[in-house]
């Protein structure tokens, strides 16, 4: 890919594509609506800011930047599925800076016994995580030295599996933007598992969403009709 570097610069640019080259910062196939199986924790900026700062295998520099942006607007996005065959559906945690929203780090959060456990982590930014197909994918965008952060060189993909009791990357490719047909090429592969974080299990801090009892009434008109009053999850803002 010769001389280039993922960087991050603070500044505004959009996410629309123009030419032949991606305009950042975050990749739009990647970042995604939550899942109707979205943990409740994933409804819960708060409590999911508050969980990564209470996990010391997050880096320094993330947990005390992780504060609102404006309100309660926590400069995050989330994605939920079933990676690990966990205990419940696996949390990957994108902390990403205020107002343009540039990808500083990703995490995959693993509920092991009511508790969430960090199993992966992407400190290197500009990176964004999302499930894919049961699969863990990280985007990695892609500058050369004098790139406009809004208009990167090009995108590298990797995509990893849950084996054993670690991830495993599975496929790498890369697009270069600046190819006059740009293509998705794929690179070699590493062989070694993703070192786990040496992170403690964590409490969510919210309950887990479960279907209300029904009231039990004398009068049959009135009694509840089977499935009211569950409560859907929603998703958290940007």
């Amino acid at each position: 890919m010769g001389a280039v570097c993922a960087c991050v610069v603070v500044a505004g640019c959009g996410t629309t594509a123009t030419g032949a080259r991606r305009e950042g910062p975050a990749p739009s196939a990647t970042l995604k609506a939550q899942s109707s199986a979205a943990p409740a924790i994933a409804a819960d900026p708060a409590a999911l800011a508050t969980m990564v700062r209470k996990d010391s295998s997050v880096s320094e520099d993330v947990r005390e930047d992780l504060t609102p942006c404006v309100g309660d607007d926590y400069p995050m996005d989330t994605d939920a599925g079933n990676l690990t065959s966990g205990d419940g559906p696996d949390l990957v945690i994108n902390v990403t800076t205020c107002g343009d929203g540039l990808g500083v780090a990703a995490y995959v959060y693993r509920m092991i016994d009511g508790k969430y456990k960090n199993v992966f982590a992407d400190e290197q930014p500009p990176v964004y995580g999302s499930v894919e197909d049961g699969r863990l994918e990280i985007i990695h965008e892609v500058y050369k030295t004098d790139d406009p952060v809004s208009y990167p060189t090009g995108q590298e993909s990797i995509t990893y599996a849950w084996r054993g009791n670690r991830f495993v990357e599975v496929a790498r490719a890369y697009s270069d933007f600046d190819a006059r047909t740009p293509n998705v090429s794929p690179e070699p592969t590493s062989t070694s598992p993703v070192p786990l974080p040496k992170s403690d299990p964590l409490d969510p801090g919210v309950p887990s969403w479960e279907v209300s009892s029904p009231t039990v009434t004398d009068s049959p008109s009135q009694a509840p009709v089977a499935g009211a009053g569950t409560a859907a999850p929603h998703s958290p803002g940007g």
